[in-house]
């Protein structure tokens, strides 16, 4: 806990800073945005530069413009994971989050894990194996960016959510929630950091209970060219009910393939046990 604390207090010890500073122009056009809606679209010329909430865990404070829609997908992820004489993988294709802007900083998501192959092995017994597959679990979230915006160089937002059991044994067995607070900040116009705060819910299918998890994260990324960008993230995870903190570095690339599109892929490496090892390839775009 005290290694969250101070990741805390470090993440939101620059946000005065920033504050103070100048902004750096992501979008040169001075309009009023809040004159938009879900049923009055923001005019495409007026649109702030797509930021999805993927590659990383790390995510984007900036909400979708309102009345349009922004697609983001694990096209394509393997998750490993090995402890003691147990190992496994779960396959997960079209992972999905779909979103809708219903004003200028709030938008409506919707995540769907499309398919879910999970096979779990035990060396010493080999009774034990389990196979899963099929469809997951849905999400319902709502974010909101609190401060900052298209002119501004930093900002802050908040995610709620809710997981609901759709998926039976491929899910995680009953309704989770949580909350998240990411924050980014534009150092120079190629350059940028930032982090969250994460606080969620989840169901433990073998003790019948529920438990808190925090998950405090700092990311930077790097503009190379127009097209390519890449990431660097260290991601901390705090069971609170065990007192047990686990991590990884994570990294990937990011193409812009146009102002609409985008396509990324990368790894998240274990630092610690405990923590699966991921291959990942994703899609974003939206109109």
């Amino acid at each position: 806990m005290f290694r969250l604390c101070t990741f805390c207090l470090l993440l939101l010890g620059y946000i005065p800073a920033a504050f103070a500073q100048p902004g750096v122009k992501n979008d040169t056009i001075k309009v009023d945005k809040t004159q938009y809606n879900l049923f009055r679209p923001t005019p495409r010329k007026y649109m702030r530069p797509m930021v999805p909430d993927r590659p990383g865990i790390t995510e984007s404070p900036y909400s979708v413009d309102a009345g349009h829609f922004q697609y983001e997908t694990d096209a394509l992820r393997l998750l490993t994971r090995r402890e003691g004489t147990t190992y496994g993988h779960d396959w997960y294709v079209n992972h999905a989050l779909a979103k809708i802007g219903l004003s200028d900083r709030t938008d409506l998501q919707v995540g769907v894990d499309s398919y879910t192959a999970t096979r779990n092995y035990d060396e010493a017994d080999a009774s034990q194996t389990q196979e899963y597959h099929g469809l997951g679990d849905v999400t319902l979230r709502l974010k909101h960016t609190l401060v900052g915006d298209d002119n501004s160089r930093w900002a802050l937002g908040l995610i709620g959510y809710a997981t609901l059991p759709t998926g039976g044994p491929r899910g995680d067995g009953a309704v989770e929630y949580g909350a998240v607070l990411p924050v980014v900040y534009q150092i120079t116009k190629p350059w940028s950091i930032g982090g969250q705060v994460a606080a969620q819910v989840y169901w433990d299918r073998d003790t019948q209970a529920r438990f808190l998890q925090l998950t405090p994260t700092f990311t930077t990324d790097y503009q190379f060219t127009k097209i390519i960008q890449a990431f660097v993230e260290l991601v901390g995870y705090d069971e609170v009910r065990l007192n047990d903190w686990r991590s990884s570095i994570n990294t990937g690339a990011q193409l812009d393939v146009s102002e609409n599109v985008q396509l990324d892929f990368g790894t998240h490496l274990p630092i610690t046990h405990s923590t699966d090892r991921e291959y990942f390839f994703g899609l974003s775009f939206r109109r």
